[in-house]
């Protein structure tokens, strides 16, 4: 998860040098326009625009070697200014060392005529951590960037061969001196990720390019090249392409295909039931997407559940190793701070990015982590370990011990964000309607209250996002969820008190005065049925809450308000988030497991195959537990461009993690622990 930057200097006309691979990052003519000439004109972009304009939701463009953005900036601008095109820009980029904020901005002032495109990537360019970035820059436009290894990254990207790129740009440093951005084994993934349409381009025309992009399925040519090269690379699909299936699947892990839906978006229509950071940030990611979104709350208001709290702290859940679970986790951190800076902006979101220091009586004292571990794992920009001593500095109050500090964590208020999220115009909230029950005919969704009266009808998705309530539907009824009961104390602020200038988190979370009081949070646990405020929580959570402090009475006792609402947690305490299995299909087609769990399965050769072990068009969004201000929004990103037919944010890894069927298979294969020969299920 922790990457290194490349390494460069500069050279005397201003061009960036690779101290790693000994050469420019752009040709010593005119780096601009070569980058026209060999990956916007090579690929006819505007022109396969135009053609698309009236039948594609996305077209796709890939890269490897993203450098300081220049290609991915000059296709930004000739989108903006195309007036014809696709509704929606996704482009993937890889990238091993990214270039530092500093670097790039200097790169950036080289070309005066995209300064506009250049100044809003500089606002949200990350410059560490590996794993996909994704960047939303406008309703229409969203770039993911992928540091690390590229083939390890597209090996992991999920939805590999669900969601095509329509142009490669090859632009690496040369196949001599960068040798594995050019190999077999890369280009066969880029072939898996492509389709009959999708082009390629490249300024190299090396033998050991040409004929690995032959070997890996595709048709090259030579195109005059740009300035003094005489020849540049252009290659297409063969004809006969045919991909090589994995050797292992997992085909009850399978996404189901996008739906389909017109260029106009006139049959892109959405429900979302609950109206909390999860449903609110699902119907936002599928607003700017150009879906029509019904959002129905059964209470009288937005966010009256656990969502209704008046701070929530937006923090990193922390991992010792590295795994696919670890890196989603960081990328929901980084995902949300991002999108709340970019809201603030726009919008009355209540948002104050203080910082977070963590104390280690938050963590799993079971699972102790400790500095080296995170300083393995984590980027400085991410967190860092602070003495008692800095950390108290950092607080403005006497702490009584160390801390680790995450810079980009901070306080919210989430009513004001799931308030940002309904402004948008596409989103259309109806409080004071519950939904009791769901029923798929003729394509589309209906959903009823407990009379059985029609709530709304033809709603192509539906996406159930209620929290501890999500289990209610008879198609999510085998979704193990829980409750879990919290209570939060807010206290009055005194003059030592108004001196916490961050957010401080321990066994409880203590914020900084606000509107003259403190919030505390929370206690866990008790019974989910007592709405109840206890007074005996109220003093534990003042209890706990002093211990962070040198001095016990630092804190007031004085309890301004308390509020109790319930969390909704999952059996293995990760968010369920994807599409729902049909229960029945996936005991017939996978029962198998529970007679020889490592029975082998086909993996589902057409997409109609897939989507018969699943619910059609129906998704949940559920069980974020205590983490929701950070999880909701990736999680919303990743369910609606699941839905809309795009480039997935998370690893196919995480993907299975958070995969509400993982529960049934794991039942199934409990049913017999006795190791056993594997068994072939033939197609």
């Amino acid at each position: 998860m922790k990457i290194h930057n490349a390494p460069i200097s500069w050279l005397e006309m201003g061009l960036p040098f690779s101290s790693k691979f000994g050469d420019v990052y752009y040709s010593r003519q005119d780096e601009c326009a070569e980058s026209q000439h060999v990956f916007l004109a090579a690929n006819r972009l505007e022109r396969r625009w135009q053609l698309l304009s009236t039948t594609a939701r996305t077209f796709t463009i890939g890269e490897l070697g993203f450098g300081s953005g220049l290609n991915f900036l000059q296709v930004w601008q000739a989108w903006c200014q195309a007036t014809l095109r696709p509704a929606q820009l996704h482009y993937l980029a890889f990238e091993k060392y990214p270039l530092t904020a500093a670097a790039l901005k200097r790169v950036h002032a080289r070309w005066p005529q995209l300064q506009s495109w250049c100044q809003q990537l500089q606002q949200v360019y990350p410059d560490h951590s590996g794993g996909c970035h994704r960047l939303c820059l406008s309703d229409h436009v969203i770039l993911d960037l992928y540091y690390g290894d590229a083939y390890a990254q597209l090996q992991n990207r999920a939805g590999l061969d669900r969601t095509p790129v329509d142009a490669w740009f090859l632009d690496g440093f040369s196949p001599r001196l960068n040798p594995q951005l050019w190999e077999l084994g890369l280009f066969e993934l880029l072939a898996r990720s492509s389709n009959p349409d999708t082009t390629i381009s490249s300024y190299s025309v090396a033998g050991k390019v040409r004929k690995n992009l032959q070997s890996a399925g595709f048709v090259v040519d030579k195109l005059p090249g740009f300035g003094r090269k005489r020849h540049m690379l252009s290659a297409r699909l063969a004809d006969n392409y045919s991909a090589i299936a994995d050797a292992e699947t997992r085909p009850w892990f399978a996404l189901p295909s996008p739906l389909a839906a017109s260029r106009d978006g006139n049959d892109k229509t959405a429900l979302v039931i609950g109206a909390g950071l999860a449903g609110c940030s699902t119907a936002y990611s599928l607003a700017r997407r150009g879906w029509q979104v019904t959002l129905c709350e059964g209470a009288v208001e937005l966010a009256s559940g656990a969502s209704g709290n008046s701070h929530l702290a937006l923090r990193c859940r922390l991992f010792k190793q590295a795994s696919p679970v670890a890196e989603y986790f960081l990328h929901c951190f980084l995902f949300a701070s991002r999108q709340f800076d970019q809201l603030r902006m726009s919008t009355d979101l209540l948002w104050r990015k203080c910082g977070v220091l963590q104390s280690p009586s938050a963590m799993n004292q079971r699972h102790k982590i400790s500095d080296p571990d995170l300083d393995a794992l984590y980027s400085p920009a991410v967190i860092v370990s602070l003495s008692r001593a800095d950390a108290t500095i950092a607080a403005g109050i006497t702490l009584n011990d160390s801390a680790w500090y995450l810079p980009m964590g901070g306080w919210l208020n989430p009513l004001s964000l799931c308030q940002a999220y309904v402004s948008h115009p596409n989103i259309h909230l109806r409080c004071s309607t519950p939904i009791a029950s769901l029923s798929r005919g003729r394509g589309t969704w209906s959903a009823f209250d407990a009379d059985g009266m029609t709530v709304v009808d033809d709603a192509g998705v539906v996406v159930i996002a209620n929290s501890y309530r999500a289990g209610q539907f008879q198609q999510t009824a085998a979704i193990p969820l829980q409750g879990i009961r919290g209570q939060v104390t807010e206290i009055a602020g005194n003059k030592h008190s108004e001196a916490l200038k961050l957010v401080v988190s321990g066994e409880r979370t203590v914020f900084p005065v606000h509107e003259n009081s403190h919030t505390v949070s929370a206690s866990y646990g008790g019974d989910v049925s007592n709405p109840e405020i206890e007074d005996s929580e109220n003093l534990e959570n003042i209890r706990l809450a002093s211990t962070l402090f040198e001095n016990p009475q630092f804190l007031s006792s004085n309890v301004v308000r308390a509020r109790a609402s319930v969390r909704c947690n999952s059996a293995d305490h990760l968010p369920v988030v994807g599409p729902v299995a049909d229960t029945e299909a996936i005991q017939s087609r996978f029962g198998a497991l529970a007679s020889n769990a490592h029975t082998q399965f086909p993996s589902p050769a057409e997409a109609s195959t897939t989507d018969s072990i699943h619910h059609r068009g129906l998704y949940i969004n559920t069980a974020h537990a205590s983490n929701g201000l950070a999880t909701c929004p990736l999680s919303a990103e990743y369910l609606a461009s699941l839905i809309n037919g795009e480039n997935l944010p998370i690893s196919a890894a995480a993907t299975e993690a958070l995969n509400p069927v993982r529960f049934q298979i794991r039942n199934l294969k409990k049913q017999n622990r006795s190791p056993r020969r594997p068994r072939k299920i033939s197609s």
